[in-house]
């Protein structure tokens, strides 16, 4: 059974060892920095271009007309003419099942 573990750690180590030259034999890629430099130059004009964008506060509409209007809507009734009663006259009585108003 201990030999059997040896062999498939051994294995194990030379699949990695294999992974691990093939790694190292890749060539890393050359990163021109001026064109690296000018990329992010322009993406940094293109976000201020968006939040000055954003930045900019839009004019809000005057709403006096509008709240006169509601107000004018709620209250159009004058005192004089009095509120209209809300509720019915007379008593209630229940006859167990229904309620009657006389």
């Amino acid at each position: 059974m201990e030999g059997m573990m040896d062999r498939k750690v051994q294995e194990v180590n030379k699949h990695l060892d294999s992974f691990e030259l093939q790694v190292l034999e890749r060539s890393t890629p050359t990163i021109d920095l001026s064109s690296l430099q000018a990329e992010l130059a322009s993406l940094q004009t293109d976000v201020d271009t968006i939040l000055a964008a954003l930045t900019i506060e839009p004019q809000v509409a005057p709403t006096a007309l509008a709240d006169d209007t509601v107000l004018d809507a709620l209250f159009s009734g004058t005192v004089e003419e009095g509120l209209e009663p809300t509720h019915a006259k007379g008593f209630l009585k229940s006859d167990g099942h229904n309620i009657i108003i006389e």
